[in-house]
This record gives C-alpha cells, sequence and structure tokens, in this order.
C-alpha cells in the first residue's frame, strides 16, 4: 500500500469565497495543499487535493461541517516529453485498466499525474512492470 496516496474529495456550494474558507481551514490548522483541482457544476464544486496530511485535514474540514471522502489514488512521476503520458494510459489501457479521472502538476522538468483507476492495485502492479516510476505515499 506503500503507493496509494491518499486524496480528499470535498464538496463545496459554488458560490463566491467556498474554496477560500476550504484552503483557510487547512491553512489554519498547518495543512500544506501538494495539489488541487477544482471541478464545478451547477450547485457545487468537487475539490480534489493531495495534502501532506490527508487524515488531519479530513478532520478538520469535517469538524468545520465540510463533507470530506479519502479515497486512494496512484501518483506517477513522468518526464516532460512528448507520449509520456501516452504510455501510461495504455499501459493501462491494455490491462483493462479504466480510468476513472487524472488531472496533473508540474516540477521543472517532469509531471507527476494522479490516477484514479478501477483497479488500483492492479494499476500499481502494471505501471510497476512498465518500468514506470510511481510515488510512494510518503513523498507528499
Amino acid at each position: 500500500m506503500k503507493y496509494f496516496v491518499q486524496q480528499l474529495t470535498v464538496f463545496l456550494e459554488n458560490k463566491p469565497g467556498e474554496l477560500a474558507s476550504f484552503t483557510k481551514i487547512l491553512s489554519d490548522k498547518n495543512v500544506n495543499i501538494k495539489s488541487v483541482i477544482l471541478v464545478e457544476s451547477t450547485d457545487f464544486g468537487l475539490v480534489r487535493a493531495i495534502v501532506d496530511n490527508p487524515q488531519k485535514a479530513k478532520a478538520v474540514l469535517e469538524s468545520a461541517g465540510l463533507s470530506v471522502r479519502l479515497a486512494n489514488v496512484i501518483a506517477v512521476k513522468i518526464k516532460d516529453e512528448v507520449g509520456s503520458f501516452n504510455r501510461i494510459v495504455s499501459a493501462l489501457s491494455q490491462n483493462n485498466i479504466n480510468i476513472l479521472y487524472a488531472y496533473s502538476f508540474y516540477e521543472s522538468d517532469s509531471g507527476i499525474f494522479i490516477f484514479s483507476v478501477d483497479e488500483l492495485q492492479k494499476g500499481v502492479d502494471v505501471l510497476l512492470k512498465a518500468g514506470e516510476n510511481i510515488l510512494e505515499a510518503e513523498y507528499f
């Protein structure tokens, strides 16, 4: 399970100030946000975040009345070069692993891609066998 990164999923109302409230709660409790993606719909926003202390973040957000879920995802470090992302998604696809969603962030010459897949352990095994650089949870 060392390759399972915990990701927060938080539902926020789709109105001004909600994201700032979310980030302030974490900041005030000394939780560092490493990556975040916000997806909106008409009535609510869905925040997915990787933080340095997911259990603490979940507790403080829930105590503030927010709906929070923790889920395991895979973090893959990929060189910033043509075809890198395709190599990863192709390996998963060829092994009948469904990618539910993905997002990324960058650091210098590489990207870190976060994947939610339907078969987490199988996804890890496939990518390790393919020689991909899967980050351990402690990296975050």
